[in-house]
């Protein structure tokens, strides 16, 4: 597999691994990101990955919502997807107990409105509307953070999107992966 990675803002990273022949890479590291928004071309389909910042606070909530203007704006009307740990919920979403440990004192959803707003679709929502697909945390999940997101006409060629919940996913990180696959 071909890698590419992005340096942040922070001292995380952003990545993306592929089995297909990357084109060209641009690392986005926009001045209100907390760590940054990682370009891909594979065969002419455009490709973002990005983490916002953490924290379960109103504060914390709004400044997500200004990353996700500033990496809207980076993208403009561009066909693409963009993916990630987005650190919000769907406004649609219901969302569960979370441990005590959380502190949780504000769920976000507005970044993910706004991304809504801008034409993509929420890839995991459009092929199981009625399925919670818990992503955080992977021991005790309350909340679907990570998302696969397209727009244009990539969003008719995403096929299906779903939450990896083996027993390797388990391990490899807090979060559950998603995998989609486009035709």
């Amino acid at each position: 597999m071909e890698l590419v990675y992005g340096d942040a803002n922070s001292a995380f990273a952003v990545a993306w691994l592929s089995a297909l022949p990357i084109r060209a890479t641009t690392n986005h590291r926009l001045p209100m990101l907390e760590k940054t928004l990682l370009e891909v071309e594979l065969g002419g389909v455009r490709l973002f990955a990005t983490h916002l910042r953490a924290g379960r606070t109103e504060r914390d909530a709004d400044l997500r919502t200004q990353e996700v203007e500033a990496i809207l704006e980076t993208i403009g009307d561009l066909e693409c997807l963009l993916v990630g740990d987005l650190n919000a919920v769907n406004p649609g979403d219901e969302v569960g107990v979370p441990p005590p440990r959380e502190r949780l004192e504000f769920v976000a959803r507005e970044p993910i409105e706004r991304l809504l707003d801008a034409g993509f679709v929420d890839c995991y929502r459009r092929h199981h509307p009625d399925v919670r697909g818990w992503t955080y945390l992977t021991w005790q999940p309350w909340a679907r953070l990570d998302f696969v997101l397209a727009r244009g006409d990539l969003a008719r060629r995403v096929t299906s999107c779903d939450v990896v919940t083996g027993e390797d996913a388990l391990r490899a990180s807090d979060h559950l992966p998603v995998v989609a696959k486009l035709t």
